[in-house]
C-alpha cells in the first residue's frame, strides 16, 4: 500500500479568488469534505498526487461518523454538482472537484481534477486562505461559501454585491429567490454564523432602488470574540459566576475546570452534548448575560477590558458625541468621539484613516488606566 495523506496535520487550504468566485452548490457534507481535503495540498506541491488516508482520519478531522453508504452518497453528489467559472460571455470552464475517487475497507484514495491546477497549486496571488476550524462548525453551507467570499475581501474592510449575481454564484434554489427569503436564509444567517465562529465579524448593510433591495454590502472587521475567545474569556475571568437562569430557572455557572454545571440543590454538570449547545446560546446573548448586568463597578471593568468588543459596548454606553480621548495623529490633534451606531470619529471632521487602529489605541489607553471609568 502507497504511504497515507496526514490527513489531521493541517488545518489551513488556499484556493483562487477564480475558484472562491465561480458557481457551485453543495450540501453541507459535500462541501465538507471538499474544504477538509483541500487541506491534504501542500502549497509547496507542483502537481497533484493521489490522497489516501483512512476513514477514521476522515471522522476526526471532520468531527464526524462517515459510514460507507453516506460517503457514497457524498460522492455522488459531488461528480453530478460540477464547478462553473465564467471569464467573460465567450469563455467559460465546467469541470468537477474530483476526477477519481475509491473506499476500499476504511481506505480512502482521491484524486482532484487535473484542471483545478491552475486555482489550487503554485498560487502567488488574489488567493484566499481559510482555516477548517472555522468552517466546519457553521452548518449552512451557504455561510460557509459566504465566508470565503468575504475572506477575501478581509484587508479592504467591505464587499458589495448585486443580488441577482451574489444568488448565481451561490446556486440558490428557486424557493430562495425571493428578496425575504434569500435574507433570512443566506444572509442573515451568514452573518450570524461567521460572527460566532469565525475570525471575521460582519454586519449586512441593504441598498435600494426604489422600494426593491438591489445590492447588498458586508462590512468586514476582525473577530476579536468569536465563540472560541469568548469561552476562553468566561472560563479565565468568570469561574463560579452566576452566568444565566435557564428556562427553568436553573442558575448556569463555569467551573475551575472550565465545564457548565447548574449551580442549584442538585449542583450537576452539562453533558458535551448540551453544553455545546447552551455555550453559543450563551455568546449569542452575551450583552445579556448575568455577570455583565449585575457586576459590581469593579467586575464591570474587568468585563468591558475582557475584549475589544465589550470595550466598543462600554465607548457607546458612555461616549456617544462625547470626547473619549485626545490622540495624536502625525502633527495633528484628534478629539476623537463615538457615534450610536458604533462608528468611532474625530469631533473637528478630521478624517480617521484607520477606525480600527484608532479603536486599538483607545482600548490600549484604557487598559493603562487613561480613559474614563477605568482609572487605576
Amino acid at each position: 500500500m502507497k504511504n497515507l495523506t496526514d490527513l489531521t496535520s493541517r488545518d489551513y487550504s488556499r484556493q483562487s479568488h477564480i475558484i472562491v468566485n465561480s458557481k457551485y452548490a453543495m450540501s453541507t457534507n459535500e462541501i465538507n469534505l471538499v474544504l477538509v481535503l483541500l487541506t491534504a495540498i501542500d502549497k509547496k506541491d507542483e502537481d497533484f498526487k493521489d490522497y489516501i488516508f483512512g476513514k477514521k482520519d476522515l471522522e476526526k478531522k471532520t468531527g464526524k461518523k462517515w459510514d460507507t453508504k453516506q460517503l457514497q452518497k457524498t460522492i455522488d453528489g459531488l461528480f453530478n454538482k460540477p464547478i462553473l467559472i465564467k471569464h467573460d460571455s465567450n469563455k467559460w470552464e465546467r469541470f468537477n472537484w474530483f476526477s477519481y475517487f475509491k473506499y476500499d475497507n476504511g481506505v480512502i484514495t482521491c484524486r482532484f481534477d487535473k484542471a483545478l491546477k491552475p486555482y489550487l497549486l503554485e498560487l502567488k496571488e488574489r488567493f484566499v486562505i481559510s482555516d477548517i476550524k472555522h468552517l466546519l462548525p457553521m452548518k449552512s453551507t451557504y455561510s460557509k461559501r459566504m465566508y470565503l467570499l468575504l475572506k477575501e475581501y478581509a484587508k479592504i474592510g467591505r464587499r458589495t454585491f448585486n443580488i441577482e449575481h451574489l444568488q448565481e454564484i451561490l446556486k440558490v434554489p428557486s424557493s430562495h429567490q425571493l428578496y425575504s427569503n434569500f435574507k433570512l436564509k443566506v444572509l442573515k444567517r451568514a452573518e450570524i454564523d461567521i460572527n460566532k465562529f469565525t475570525d471575521l465579524e460582519v454586519t449586512l448593510i441593504e441598498k435600494k432602488l426604489g422600494r426593491k433591495i438591489v445590492e447588498i454590502t458586508y462590512k468586514i472587521r476582525k473577530n476579536t470574540t468569536d465563540l472560541k475567545s469568548f469561552i476562553q474569556t468566561i472560563r479565565e475571568l468568570y469561574v463560579n459566576q452566576l452566568l444565566h437562569y435557564t428556562k427553568d430557572n436553573r442558575p448556569l455557572k463555569c467551573s475551575e475546570k472550565g465545564y457548565l454545571y447548574y449551580a442549584d440543590e442538585q449542583n450537576s454538570y452539562v453533558g458535551k452534548k448540551d453544553a455545546q449547545k447552551l455555550w453559543e446560546y450563551l455568546h449569542e446573548n452575551r450583552k445579556n448575560l448575568y455577570i455583565f448586568q449585575q457586576s459590581s463597578e469593579e467586575n464591570l471593568k474587568h468585563v468591558y477590558l475582557s475584549s475589544i468588543e465589550f470595550f466598543k459596548e462600554y465607548l457607546k454606553k458612555e461616549f456617544v458625541n462625547k470626547k473619549i480621548a485626545q490622540l495624536k495623529q502625525g502633527d495633528r490633534i484628534l478629539d476623537i468621539s463615538i457615534f450610536e451606531n458604533g462608528r468611532l470619529y474625530e469631533m473637528k471632521g478630521e478624517f480617521l484613516s484607520d477606525e480600527g487602529e484608532v479603536l486599538r489605541v483607545l482600548y490600549g489607553l484604557a487598559r493603562d488606566g487613561r480613559i474614563e471609568g477605568f482609572e487605576k
